[in-house]
């Protein structure tokens, strides 16, 4: 079989492999024009949209969204095997719920709500890559909204729930390092409450309610996956077009990245500096200065020695592959010339 022929078979198997995901995001389209609780916490002007009946301008349900899926798949591995740990108790695993709360009847579906623990727990799976685990701190707000939105509507249909927990997991290498417990109860719920009324108020002009800091199509992956992406941004594809109109603008785009560059570059020496620091210190729990830290060790994980594979490649007389990237640009900076 020769290089031509081996090309093809692999371009065939890399195009099967993009289809399962493909066919999976269309087998598992939902109305995108409708709010569900684990909107509440997301965009403001998103869900205002939802909540007035704004027909969907963007259909999404061509893409591939591999993330989404292979967090799915290990939500549908890992939470009954994790109820079936949790012992006899009523557990509740990937469980249809409806929040009725101003009006609203938002639907959603939590992940696992079991008895066994704490006297009523729901836990949240969140699947996550290398670098976006919460490492113990509090849930973001939008998190949290999404779960006590879950817990309260496990409570108006009548269960008893006194915590609220996520955990974390790596699609990379399983830890769950990270896994946060807090309590559940009228505090967490009238937070749920305000927030649903701020959205109907929204509702009444969602083209004026607030982007949340949402930078727009090919900018943030939020705005990439919106259905109202077009009706939120209209004329900026590509996203340019919204951000660059003027030299000004130009300008102060090349001095945030020079900025940011250089900014980037002296705080991978910090840390580099401060982890090899503690590279012998005993894992445990630390306290001065008014702070606690907690030192631990993670699992390392396997990364392609591309040194490594280059000398293998030349050794067998093969040549290295090669890619070629879209067109880019950097901005260099120079001074105003004095006058």
């Amino acid at each position: 079989m020769n290089r031509a022929e081996l090309e093809g078979h692999r371009r065939q198997l890399e195009d099967a492999l993009a289809a399962v995901f493909r066919t999976a995001t269309a087998a598992n389209h939902h109305d995108p024009g409708a709010l569900s609780i684990s909107g509440l916490g997301g965009c403001t002007r998103r869900a205002a949209y939802q909540l007035a009946r704004y027909a969907p301008t963007d259909d999404h349900s061509h893409q591939e969204q591999r993330a989404s899926h292979l967090g799915q798949a290990t939500h549908d591995w890992v939470l009954p095997r994790l109820a079936a740990q949790l012992g006899d108790e009523l557990t509740l695993v990937e469980h249809d719920v409806v929040l009725p709360v101003r009006g609203l009847q938002i639907p959603g579906r939590l992940d696992l709500f079991t008895l066994a623990i704490g006297g009523g727990l729901l836990v949240d799976l969140k699947t996550h890559g290398y670098d976006q685990g919460d490492d113990g701190d509090e849930p973001s707000r939008a998190r949290l909204l999404q779960l006590y939105g879950y817990a309260t509507a496990l409570r108006l249909m009548g269960y008893v729930i006194q915590a609220v927990a996520v955990v974390p997991m790596s699609r990379i290498h399983g830890g769950t390092s990270g896994v946060w417990i807090g309590e559940f109860g009228p505090k967490q719920e009238s937070f749920v409450d305000a927030r649903v009324r701020d959205l109907l108020r929204h509702a009444k002009a969602p083209a004026f309610a607030p982007r949340d800091a949402h930078r727009g199509p090919g900018l943030d992956l939020t705005c990439d996956s919106c259905p109202y992406m077009s009706m939120c941004w209209p004329g900026a594809e590509p996203a340019q077009s919204a951000e660059v109109r003027t030299d000004a603008d130009i300008v102060a785009h090349a001095l945030g990245y020079a900025e940011a560059a250089a900014q980037e570059r002296d705080w991978k020496k910090e840390k580099k500096y401060h982890l090899a620091a503690l590279g012998r210190t005993r894992p445990d729990r630390y306290t001065a200065n008014g702070y606690e830290v907690e030192v631990k060790i993670l699992p390392g994980g396997k990364r392609l020695d591309q040194t490594g594979a280059k000398e293998l490649l030349k050794e067998n007389n093969l040549p290295v592959p090669q890619t070629t990237d879209k067109d880019s640009r950097r901005a260099v900076v120079h001074r105003r010339p004095p006058s």
